[in-house]
């Protein structure tokens, strides 16, 4: 019989992405092998995990059916309290990952909210990260209705399922930003910016807010602010290729020499993820500075992120996405004449 405790310790010694999720589908081929159901559960929670954390959430939304099958079919798993509540873990992630790909209809995706909620339900759980992941996905599909589930969100209490105070303070501020109210959004952020609230990947992701909001307001100085503190959090890590795609955004306006050495640094991310939000992010970010500097790389780069902006915002129904493609087309410095 396989080591599978064994196993599990080795995961570690593999560099974290591909290297690591080839040994632990690995595992799940051995358990599977050997009829291991809790090793069968317990290798794919941590093939999706390491898919979420590595910045590729591909692999993730792969595998995940086959997990919930599994849980689904055998009330031994289904009995025990640490799987279930891992399972949880898991569908959190996933609801968040699914928007990321456009082929995964609006139906599905509401679909995955609906379980989601009932397993929490089931579970005793607080509603607070349901509400929580569903606003971040109708902030780009229906501002209406994430006003709704915001409200719901900011009401209902945190558990061991919610993401954290950090990261509760984090939604809350990005949210009053994509309504402008910069005041109440600087309220939120502060106990992360003074440190009182710490997470992984905080404060970058809240700085990286803030530099949006400015970056569309025109606030360059402001914006420029931010980008300082985000960068040397975020060089060379894939899972940021959201946040590089705002710093591109800006430095083709302020710096364009340095948003192109950024560039040139990060585009094997871009080329080598399978994540369609991230690469169509970081590509509107590389499109703007590669215009701003006269690079022939630009059309070419233009058609793919444009038929990606077409693909999920069709899906969404909305223009939120062509609305950061074409964010300069009103500026006397980087039109974009496209």
């Amino acid at each position: 019989m396989e080591d599978f405790q064994q196993i599990l310790r080795t995961f570690s010694e593999f560099e974290r992405g591909d290297s690591r999720l080839k040994r632990i589908r690995e595992a799940i081929v051995l358990a599977d092998q050997n009829n291991q159901l809790l090793w069968q559960f317990r290798f794919r929670y941590e093939y999706i995990e390491e898919s979420v954390f590595c910045g590729d959430r591909y692999c993730a939304m792969i595998m995940f059916p086959e997990m919930l099958s599994l849980y689904e079919k055998n009330t031994s798993l289904q009995e025990d309290a640490y799987i279930s509540h891992n399972l949880l873990f898991c569908f959190k992630w996933i609801v968040e990952a699914a928007p990321e790909f456009p082929n995964i209809s609006r139906e599905e995706i509401e679909s995955y909210f609906r379980l989601f909620r009932k397993m929490l339900l089931q579970q005793g759980k607080s509603l607070s990260i349901f509400y929580m992941k569903r606003c971040l996905f109708y902030m780009q599909a229906d501002p209406a209705l994430a006003a709704v589930d915001f409200y719901r969100f900011r009401d209902a209490p945190l558990d061991d399922i919610s993401d954290g105070k950090a990261f509760y303070q984090d939604q809350v501020a990005k949210y009053y930003l994509s309504i402008g109210e910069e005041e109440k959004a600087l309220a939120a952020a502060e106990p992360i910016f003074t440190g009182k609230l710490t997470a992984n990947s905080m404060p970058q992701i809240t700085y990286g807010d803030f530099c949006e909001y400015y970056l569309n307001q025109k606030n360059y100085s402001e914006a420029m602010r931010y980008a300082n503190m985000i960068e040397p959090k975020i060089l060379n890590d894939p899972y940021y290729l959201d946040l590089l795609s705002v710093l591109l955004s800006l430095y083709s306006v302020t710096d364009v020499p340095h948003g192109m050495e950024l560039f040139e640094k990060h585009k094997v991310f871009y080329e080598n993820s399978r994540n369609p939000w991230l690469k169509m992010l970081f590509a509107i970010g590389a499109y703007h500075v590669l215009h701003s500097a006269g690079d022939e790389r630009q059309e070419k780069l233009f058609q793919e992120v444009s038929e990606a902006v077409e693909k999920f915002d069709t899906r969404n129904g909305t223009t939120y996405y062509a609305k950061k493609l074409y964010r300069f087309n009103d500026e006397k410095e980087g039109i974009f004449n496209v």
